[in-house]
């Protein structure tokens, strides 16, 4: 089972109306926990099975203009790891997929298509087909959670590190 929910919008809280934050809330956490849990029963059939959650690097921080996407995708990563943990002794792998910017239609979509915010992402995007790979290759390896990319890696280390008001600074400068 692949959760990979790449829906966000960008703008600030205040601007964005509430039936859209709902929406993107329940599309990037309710879905996938309804899926997950309607799913659950057939995987645990099986000798060996997967699921994997796709986030982001924005769930290790606040992103200001990103705030529900990256709490939404918070969620899927705490949801990963406690479901991870439950199922520990069943033959089912859980792991959680964090990739940074990738070169799909993301950022259009999420309304993030000024000429900066283009040209900062392109010089950090990694093609799809290479974060695909690495999320598979990590998935069937049974890692918990996969971060591809050097940078990525990086950047959600450190946020364990640096101050909160720090990162937030920092990411209110990239998506501002």
């Amino acid at each position: 089972l692949v959760n990979n929910a790449g829906y966000g919008l960008w703008g600030r809280f205040d601007t964005l109306t509430l039936s859209e934050q709902e929406a993107m809330m329940r599309i990037n956490t309710f879905t996938m926990v309804k899926l997950t849990y309607l799913m659950l029963p057939y995987l645990k059939k099986q000798p060996e099975s997967f699921i994997l959650n796709v986030a982001s690097t924005a769930a290790y921080q606040a992103v200001p203009t990103l705030a529900i996407y990256a709490a939404s995708k918070s969620f899927v990563l705490q949801f990963t790891r406690g479901l991870r943990y439950e199922l520990k002794n069943s033959g089912v792998s859980v792991s959680c997929l964090s990739p940074g910017p990738t070169e799909t239609n993301f950022m259009n979509a999420a309304g993030m298509h000024t000429p900066e915010m283009i040209k900062r992402a392109s010089k950090f995007n990694m093609p799809a087909d290479v974060v695909a790979r690495i999320a598979l290759n990590s998935m069937f390896k049974g890692k918990v959670e996969i971060i591809p990319g050097f940078i990525n890696r990086i950047s959600t280390w450190m946020t364990y590190f640096v101050p909160k008001a720090l990162t937030e600074k920092i990411a209110a400068g990239l998506y501002e």
